[in-house]
């Protein structure tokens, strides 16, 4: 509240208003008691990012001083803490910017001209703005202001200007600043759409004390809601080809749809720390997992778009139909907020990502979601329907039952279209449902047994829960919940601490240890891969992490698949490097060969007294990210040749036939090569998820229909009877029982040809520049390698006590840098010197 808008309000109303923004202090102690410990939990649970937490440090300090200033002050303030936060967060050079452009858009929406003339403004700066971000027009700011300044003002904009026309209650500068610039939303791109009207209508219009502890409280359950969703995405999730049974299917479909846990996550977060600043906004979703239909389903997930859409788009279209008649106008205009829906998803996506959504899967969703929304509306008309929101009257156990039954079978297709929304393609999402046809057990009754049992605790009758603290609840209430918030406070915290959770047992330590990471799973880090190697990367759903990780990526990076050193030849292998080709990143220099190795130019056979070792393997052998001579396998050979000039040997050579993207069954052309160049050791280098990645490749050689010159894996797809033409996700749920025959026979043959021609062949594991994933398959690869007759080289701890990101290129792109290079040399030469007399005989025929 401004000093010029309490100059208006009578005495007796700003008294009162006074009166509720003020605190006690022992309130006041009790709520920093509670910030304290809820810093430390973000801290310890690693809630989103280190720039979040240094925000909220910098809010909770804020909320220090804040509660105690005048309340005319209070406004001005946070306007000011959240300019400072957006510094803080962006530098200040991009802040300076994004504040400039903002302040810009809402100077228009102030001009003194017609509604019109600044409406068709907007949408002019907006056209220039978009050229901009899609890349048409230059700019002199950095890519990095984009998605905040797309989630300040995509939305928010339209909502402002659809109230200065319409509420006549003259805005102040602090209120402007205060709602554009919203404290949390230097850290979120994707933040809830909060309606202007309500932003300052429910300022400190309650008790401080009250909403302050609301904050908290919300603070605390998106905490809550955060680590859940990291169980599910960490434990629960399978992509499409994994789905083998009926038991995969029910995970799949209930695990892909409590990913949406992290959205309400991340919007209690917000909204609970706009309350510690006297915001006393409504809650953001409302148990929405017990939604007994579609309209009620609408209803309760996201709050603030369905009120937005009604607002904005749902009763003015309805006014305008009227003359329709009453049933005609809801459909037309329930089918316009659908349609508008998909279109404003799509906006959001462009100003997010800077570039366009348009896949089936979207509109189908939304045309899906909007005819059984408008069906379910028309029968409620008709006949009548329970408000399952409010508070619930007196319900005999036969209406529980069938309020457990809708909300149940609404659960399920909700999770069904759900899965259809979030797939990657529409014929691996249909593939997927062959799994029906797979063996049933008592697993497959896990997951709807639980969530029955769930919707029935749910759903008996009793007092509504209370989503903030207030109305009736009585003084001895309010104080019990606040202590039960503060010793769930205290026993996450000691859950979380080393010491205490190492005692549990090592299973029970590791599975908190998981929960305190933000890593990517392992499907988003095979996305990642994928994207590396196939330029095809789904992170269009705003649940994926993968997609955060991609949206601070720089337009221009230069990736390995768009650094042009590959051609298509055809065949098993598809494509090789090109050579005698010459690429300069901003990495350093990439140079091919005569032979199509990223090497020096060697001879074709070795010298007399050369030892000669041919090393295969994908990008981080190639090496990627480092300029030539910078490669592990470069550092390692001139260290060969500076200190064991003694062993025997004249000269060592190291033959760099790694190719970025292959995958181990591509190897088996390669190593066909390599016994060309006649080879004293075989190094194969193996960088984890073997086994799928092999499996992943077949797939992609059966469905292409590519001939498979190996009578092995010729077996094996017939005995998993894939053929050419099968949609890619079916062949690889077929071919997964089958991984470890794949592998084997990939190593097996290596090995094999290895020995005949006299050469050791060693299997070095080199772990990717990433936490966690490539761990999953690493035990069983090794097994394989050693029963294949690899003379194994484990290098899993190479990166062990040095930071991820003083390792890898950048967070999304894990290749290991210079640095990473170095580490890999000096270990990979310290395995090589203890089993020097297995590999380096110099009698070797």
């Amino acid at each position: 509240m401004s000093v010029a808008a309490a100059a208006a309000i009578p005495e007796a109303a700003l008294d009162e208003a006074r009166s509720r923004g003020r605190i006690g202090l022992l309130d006041y102690l009790a709520i920093l008691v509670q910030l304290g410990l809820l810093f430390l939990l973000l801290r310890q649970f690693q809630i989103e990012s280190g720039a979040f937490l240094r925000l909220a440090m910098l809010a909770f300090a804020g909320f220090a001083v804040h509660a105690w200033l005048p309340l005319a002050w209070r406004l001005p303030f946070f306007a000011a803490l959240s300019l400072a936060g957006i510094a803080l967060v962006m530098g200040t050079a991009n802040a300076a910017w994004l504040v400039a452009i903002g302040l810009l858009l809402i100077g228009i929406c102030h001009l003194p001209v017609a509604f019109a003339w600044r409406g068709a403004l907007l949408i002019a700066t907006t056209a220039v703005l978009a050229l901009q971000r899609a890349g048409y027009l230059p700019f002199p700011w950095s890519d990095a202001i984009w998605p905040i300044l797309g989630a300040m003002f995509m939305f928010r904009l339209i909502i402002y200007f659809y109230d200065l026309r319409h509420d006549k209650t003259p805005s102040t500068p602090a209120q402007s600043l205060s709602y554009f610039f919203m404290l949390p939303n230097a850290c979120f791109p994707l933040f809830p759409v909060v309606d202007y009207k309500t932003f300052r209508r429910n300022y400190f219009d309650d008790d401080a004390a009250r909403i302050y502890q609301t904050g908290i409280d919300w603070m605390l359950r998106g905490v809550i809601h955060l680590i859940l969703y990291r169980i599910v995405y960490y434990y629960l999730t399978l992509a499409p080809h994994e789905v083998a049974g009926p038991a995969d299917l029910s995970q799949y479909l209930v695990a892909n749809f409590l990913l949406y846990l992290r959205v309400s996550g991340l919007f209690h977060l917000i909204i609970g720390m706009l309350c510690l600043f006297g915001f006393r906004l409504p809650e953001t979703h409302n148990r929405f997992l017990l939604a007994s239909s579609f309209t009620d389903f609408w209803r309760r997930i996201n709050i603030y778009w369905k009120e937005f859409m009604q607002k904005v788009f749902y009763y003015p279209a309805v006014f305008r139909l009227r003359k329709l008649g009453t049933e005609k106008a809801l459909v037309v205009a329930t089918l316009y907020v659908f349609l508008m829906t998909w279109f404003l998803h799509a906006y959001q996506w462009f100003w997010l990502r800077g570039t366009t959504l348009l896949v089936a899967q979207d509109i189908l969703f939304w045309t899906i979601l909007g005819l059984l929304v408008v069906g379910n509306s028309l029968y409620e008309m008709r006949h009548g329907r329970s408000r399952s929101l409010g508070k619930p009257g007196a319900r005999s156990w036969r209406d529980t039952a069938v309020l457990v039954a809708k909300t149940y079978a609404t659960f399920w297709f909700i999770c069904v279209l759900w899965s259809f929304w979030t797939a990657e393609t529409l014929s691996g999402w249909l593939a997927m449902w062959s799994a029906l046809g797979g063996e049933y057990s008592a697993r497959a009754l896990l997951f709807p047994a639980l969530i029955l049992v769930v919707i029935a605790i749910g759903s008996i009758p009793g007092e509504a829960l209370r989503n903030q603290r207030g109305g009736t609840q009585d003084a001895r209430a309010w104080q019990r919940g606040r202590l039960a918030t503060a010793a769930a406070l205290v026993a996450m915290i000691g859950v979380s601490v080393e010491g205490l959770h190492s005692q549990l047992g090592r299973d029970a330590a590791t599975f908190v240890h998981s929960l305190r990471s933000g890593q990517l799973s392992r499907l988003d880090t095979a996305r990642l891969e994928r994207g590396y190697y196939e330029s095809l990367l789904s992170v269009d759903r705003f649940n994926s992490q993968l997609w955060e990780v991609y949206m601070s990526k720089p337009k221009n990076w230069l990736d390995i698949d768009n650094a042009n050193l590959k051609h298509f030849v055809g065949g098993f292998v598809q494509t090789e490097l090109i050579p005698s080709f010459v690429q300069n990143t901003r990495f350093g220099t990439i140079s091919i060969n005569r032979f199509g190795m990223r090497d020096q130019d060697y001879a074709e056979q070795p010298a007399p007294g050369t030892h000669r070792t041919v090393l295969l393997g994908a990008s981080s052998v190639m090496g990627w990210g480092v300029g030539d001579g910078e490669t592990f396998e470069a550092l390692v050979e001139q260290r060969l040749n500076r200190e064991w000039r003694d062993a025997g040997i004249e000269r060592f050579e190291v033959l760099n036939m790694g190719v970025p993207g292959y995958q181990p069954p591509q190897q088996l052309p390669v190593m066909e090569r390599a016994l060309g160049f006649a080879p004293d050791a075989v190094m194969f280098v193996a960088t984890g998820r073997e086994l799928s990645r092999s499996v992943a490749y077949l797939a992609e050689v059966v469905h292409k229909g590519i001939a498979i010159p190996y009578d092995g894996l010729a077996a094996i797809v017939a005995r998993a009877e894939v053929s050419a033409g099968m949609d890619e996700t079916l062949v690889r749920q077929r071919l997964a029982p089958h991984g470890r025959a794949v592998l084997a026979e990939v190593y097996g043959r290596i090995a094999r040809q290895a020995r005949a021609q006299g050469a050791a062949p060693v299997l070095v594991f080199l772990p990717q520049a990433r936490e966690g994933s490539w761990q999953e398959e690493t035990p069983e690869t090794l097994a394989v390698a050693r029963e294949a007759g690899f003379r194994v080289i484990d290098l899993s701890d190479v990166y062990r006590g040095h930071d991820i990101e003083a390792v890898r290129l950048a967070p999304w792109d894990d290749h290991p840098n210079a640095y990473a290079h170095g580490l890999i040399a000096d270990r990979l030469f310290a395995a090589l010197a203890v089993a020097r007399d297995e590999i380096f005989r110099p009698d070797r025929p």
